[in-house]
């Protein structure tokens, strides 16, 4: 996986911890603040254990959730921490803002631009060709 580069005035929030989408995905699912069983979460997300645990175990060491037994003593039953509902509230504003500077940016570049582009000719994934406006 590539490293995370701040760049200064554009990724300020943007916690690195975050980024993978499944990360982001499993503090998405404990923001209600209930405590969630392993096994809810592995459904929920369609992974095997070894890459779920892999992903709470980072977030976990970071601060960002915490784990208990669960009523039986066996399963695991996880929770978003404050400092983990405060990280997510600062990355996704951190997404935003850097997703509305770059849509200015794209806006003003669309306003310079000739209102008629020209046709390429773009490969597909497949091998096909096919025209893109």
């Amino acid at each position: 996986m590539a490293r995370f580069v701040h760049v200064e005035g554009f990724t300020e929030g943007i916690d690195p911890i975050l980024i993978p989408p499944v990360r982001l995905l499993i503090v998405v699912i404990l923001v209600d603040r209930n405590w969630c069983e392993y096994a809810t979460l592995r459904v929920k997300l369609g992974l095997e254990p070894s890459v779920l645990s892999k992903q709470l175990s980072t977030l976990r060491k970071a601060g960002y959730v915490t784990t208990r037994s669960g009523v039986d003593g066996r399963r695991s039953e996880w929770l978003i921490s404050k400092r983990g509902i405060d990280r997510l509230d600062a990355h996704l504003s951190g997404w935003h803002r850097l997703a509305a500077t770059a849509s200015e940016v794209l806006s003003a570049t669309r306003a310079l631009a000739p209102r008629s582009l020209p046709v390429t000719e773009v490969s597909s994934s497949n091998g096909n060709r096919h025209d893109q406006a």
